[in-house]
């Protein structure tokens, strides 16, 4: 689209703000357009703050996409979120270093992040990177570092990643982290019980833990892993005070009934898919959440941690009307990703909560804005 350069200009904080890189074809025309303005002196990558390496279709020259790419990243000074999820067929196990080489961002970049493990960098260039950029506060537990590194990151509170055998090192195995507060843990292949990521090297830290289960499994492999993470991290974890649970649908949400360490007050439920069934929204107020609450009564707060989740809820207004309901005699809130109760949108006989819900103070309960017949 052509525009004037004013509008150009108004046109730039917002248009290049984020970028997504989905397919190879993408790469040479953005990398013409930042080359080109910065020759004009209009330095547009300046306005980035994000940029997903996401491309999912096959190449047969790698080592030209990648080249490209590196172009890319010395014209984006402000980087914040830097992400890496490369599914395409063709490319390498391994990143070349000319990538990390050509991050300029120097004081900018705040999270670095490897959502699988194809085409991640060596562990000499990983260790390297790191201990040139140690503003970095967010950080993925899926690359090695060398062993013996020295490397502290005063800035990173939040890691994520997966068991590792006692042959591989975790990012955060030998590197000093010490205002690190959350953890995401995935445990769909379980723990190592040599595992190099111990809950009692950060355990004291971590006010934050997200446990995750990704992939379909049979159920008696689920549930003795989590048991066995919990084991962890009620002998280490002091100072925890919410336990997030993700899992890939609804329907893996029920047998984790187990004690939390009493300092949690609140549980987190992530479900990737979005869709919620009338059987399992019934199994989640009527079996699971009620059976989770009475293990652990210190818990006052059920936390819907993305969007849709809560959406998939209110499309089972009469049900979720019931649910919130028992939850209240229960003592606990349920509350959206934003931090506000959710209430249904439509019920018989309840359309009024919906009206007065802008109104509804802290200390107001769903029993008090019952309808009187």
């Amino acid at each position: 689209m052509r525009v004037c350069k004013a509008w150009y200009a108004l046109a730039c904080p917002f248009l290049y703000e984020y970028i997504i890189l989905g397919r190879n074809r993408v790469l040479a025309p953005l990398c013409d357009a930042l080359s080109r303005a910065a020759l004009e002196n209009r330095q547009v990558g300046w306005w980035t703050e994000r940029l997903d390496v996401q491309m999912r279709d096959a190449t047969e020259t790698p080592h030209t996409v990648f080249a490209t790419l590196a172009d890319i990243l010395t014209y984006l000074p402000n980087l914040c979120i830097l992400t890496f999820s490369i599914t395409g067929h063709g490319f390498a196990s391994s990143m070349p270093n000319i990538i990390l080489n050509s991050v300029t961002s120097s004081g900018s970049l705040k999270c670095v992040h490897w959502y699988n493990r194809i085409t991640t960098p060596l562990a000499l260039h990983w260790t390297t990177f790191l201990q040139r950029h140690s503003e970095i506060e967010s950080l993925d537990g899926k690359v090695a570092t060398t062993p013996n590194a020295h490397i502290k990151l005063d800035a990173v509170k939040i890691v994520h990643g997966y068991p590792i055998g006692t042959r591989r090192r975790a990012v955060w195995s030998t590197i000093d982290l010490p205002a690190v507060r959350s953890m995401f843990y995935d445990l769909t292949c379980g723990i190592e019980t040599d595992d190099a990521v111990t809950f009692s090297r950060l355990g004291q830290n971590l006010t934050d833990i997200q446990l995750g289960f990704f992939e379909y499994d049979h159920l008696e492999l689920r549930v003795p892993r989590f048991r066995f993470a919990l084991d962890r991290i009620r002998a280490e974890c002091a100072r925890l005070t919410r336990v997030v649970l993700a899992v890939h649908s609804w329907s893996m949400l029920g047998p984790y009934t187990t004690t939390l360490p009493p300092t949690v007050h609140t549980l987190g439920i992530r479900v990737v898919c979005g869709q919620i069934s009338e059987a399992s929204i019934k199994k989640l107020f009527n079996g699971f959440l009620p059976s989770f609450i009475v293990c652990n009564p210190a818990i006052k707060t059920i936390k819907f941690m993305e969007a849709r989740n809560s959406r998939a809820l209110r499309s089972h207004p009469v049900l979720l009307w019931h649910g919130l309901r028992d939850m209240e005699k229960l003592g606990v809130a349920i509350k959206d990703l934003d931090d506000r109760l959710i209430l249904p949108p439509s019920c018989p006989s309840v359309v009024h909560l919906q009206q007065q819900f802008d109104k509804l103070s802290p200390t107001s309960t769903l029993e008090a804005l019952t309808p009187t017949s």
